[in-house]
């Protein structure tokens, strides 16, 4: 199948998919529930930098730790 000539990128099977999923929903979409998702979201996300940050930063202390223990030679 070439994409570059077709308007809808979406296949058949996936559109009938979502909208049988939009047809079918029994609550109505809530903006309140979808701004605690992305809320929810955005948190996540915020605290697995500051881990990743973390990480670094004691990673880096460890590493000048373990060079002053190997530059202070006896001799």
């Amino acid at each position: 199948m070439n994409y570059a000539f077709t308007s809808n990128l979406m296949s058949d099977a996936l559109e009938r998919a979502y909208s049988h999923a939009f047809l079918t929903e029994t609550q109505p979409l809530s903006l309140k529930k979808g701004l605690r998702a992305v809320g929810r979201a955005l948190s996540r996300g915020a605290k697995a930098v500051g881990r990743g940050i973390v990480v670094v930063i004691n990673s880096q202390a460890e590493a000048r730790a373990r060079n002053m223990l190997y530059n202070r030679a006896p001799w």
